[in-house]
């Protein structure tokens, strides 16, 4: 990076932190301006200059059109018409898929210019999501301006050039899922605030141990039950963060994060531990609340209609039955209205922390159960991600479940979308490889079933995981991921 795109990149993620510092009480609040400003910048644009945007906008009056006159849109619906939904004219989703399937492109901007991921396919079907650098950047200002305890000042931020933040992210391996693109980009200009280390949850135990000790860090993010499993290494006395004394903050993703887990969690380690509800569509969606459980929405950058069946708005305090989503940063690849199948509350109280932004209460995605595997005569739980990292390698892919037929025993059950083709054997190379970047290809027998559709349950909805023989032969939940490695 040369010198002038580098103060240009330092200027930009400066000025960001700044603006981005949340409103709080007895402060004017503007955030309601910026998202009308925003929103009716975006549908201009995305008329202007998408194809698929010009023939849905083309009749309405962007300028005075409500929220609701829009249309909503589907995954498939997207994924269907991805080329003229790009407003780069030069983008393709070939060209896209062919590059993120080389992992030596990891980190590496797609034509020099554009931030790749996909989705975690969790509700069926993966997603391409392509965002421009300003749009990282906005993620990385939100997340550091407003999921941190920090002052009221920009000051405070240029302090960790002379004491940089120390992070470290426990996830799976490197890959193009979206916890993982939030750091594969991480600006250049941003290292010196912050040292980061990255984890796998499938590292040895000791591993993860020692390095942690080493390293001290002053912020966690992983997944829910990676946090707990640290709760217990520091409850048992191997792990000392709590005793180095730099620990500031804990977040937890991706997982459900049950209220005596967070408190067994916060016992532990003496600090909060935040919730974030974020998605490969909209990374700075919502940060996780420094004072309470929930995250609080990002209403100057996206907008969340929390609806019920049939898109009708719930009133704050009841779930809803999905979400609409609307990304105002994203101008490469227009999302608005954009269905998302999460249970979401959002709170009927103002927030005690004081941070004026809406409070999203709680979140629920759909029901899956738990998988687990069986090593040297020990259970261990087995995270749905190794397979949806694999899976989100097949873009024709609209339905997936993985079924658990027996101990280390487990069958993918594959729809692809209408008109397309699906390989078994490629799906299963496909799941194979990340088992095997996690030490798993000797333990777990696959077999791939192509079907044309998977029916939902009672409840009508497709249960992306099944465990078809029950908890371990002891009765006893598995212990999550690494935990059976525990020296004693």
């Amino acid at each position: 990076m040369g010198i002038f795109a580098a103060a240009s990149e330092l200027l930009e993620l400066s000025t960001k932190l700044h603006r981005l510092i949340p409103p709080r009480t007895g402060e004017v609040d503007h955030t309601l301006e910026l998202r009308e400003e925003r929103f009716r910048h975006l549908l201009r644009y995305a008329r202007d200059n998408s194809p698929f945007y010009q023939a849905r906008l083309g009749k309405i009056d962007v300028d005075t059109c409500a929220l609701e006159d829009l249309p909503t849109l589907s995954k498939a619906e997207m994924m269907a018409n991805l080329d003229n939904v790009f407003t780069d004219r030069t983008l393709r989703r070939s060209e896209i898929e062919d590059f993120i399937a080389d992992h030596a492109n990891l980190g590496v901007y797609f034509k020099g210019r554009y931030a790749l991921c996909h989705t975690s396919g969790s509700q069926g079907q993966p997603a391409l999501v392509v965002q421009d650098k300003h749009a990282i950047i906005t993620s990385f200002a939100a997340q550091f301006a407003r999921g941190n305890k920090v002052k009221r000042k920009f000051l405070p931020h240029i302090g960790r050039l002379v004491n940089p933040a120390r992070m470290v992210i426990i996830t799976q391996r490197p890959g193009f899922y979206p916890s993982s693109t939030f750091f594969n980009y991480f600006p250049r200009v941003a290292a010196p605030y912050l040292k980061l280390q990255r984890m796998s949850v499938f590292d040895p135990v000791e591993e993860i141990v020692q390095r942690l000790n080493d390293f001290q860090p002053t912020f966690i993010t992983g997944y829910t039950s990676s946090l707990e499993f640290l709760a217990r290494e520091q409850e048992a006395g191997r792990l000392k963060l709590r005793e180095g004394g730099k620990l500031e903050q804990m977040n937890s993703m991706s997982e459900p994060l049950p209220a005596d887990v967070a408190e067994r969690i916060e016992k532990a380690f003496g600090v909060h531990v935040t919730n974030s509800y974020s998605m490969a569509e909209c990374m700075a969606l919502s940060c996780g609340c420094p004072v309470c459980r929930g995250s609080h929405l990002n209403s100057d950058l996206a907008i969340l209609e929390v609806v019920d069946g049939n898109n009708r708005p719930v009133p704050n305090g009841t779930p809803g039955a999905k979400v609409l989503l609307t990304n105002l940063y994203n101008f490469v690849q227009p999302i608005i209205r954009y269905e998302i199948d999460d249970i979401v509350t959002m709170s009927a109280k103002p927030c005690a922390c004081g941070n004026l932004l809406p409070l999203i209460e709680s979140v629920r995605g759909r029901a899956k159960d738990q998988l687990w595997i069986e090593i040297d005569g020990r259970s261990r739980e087995l995270p749905i991600y190794v397979f949806l990292a694999a899976l989100d390698n097949e873009t024709d892919l609209a339905e997936h479940q993985i079924l658990q037929t027996g101990v280390n025993t487990f069958v993918l059950r594959a729809a692809p979308q209408e008109g397309k083709q699906l390989l078994s054997e490629r799906l299963r190379n496909y799941v194979m490889q990340s088992l095997a970047s996690e030490g798993l290809a000797d333990v777990v027998k696959l077999d791939v079933e192509i079907v044309d559709r998977i029916l939902p349950d009672k409840s009508g909805k497709v249960r992306r995981a099944k465990n078809l023989i029950g908890p371990p032969p002891d009765g006893s939940p598995p212990t999550p991921q690494n935990a059976s490695r525990v020296v004693a």
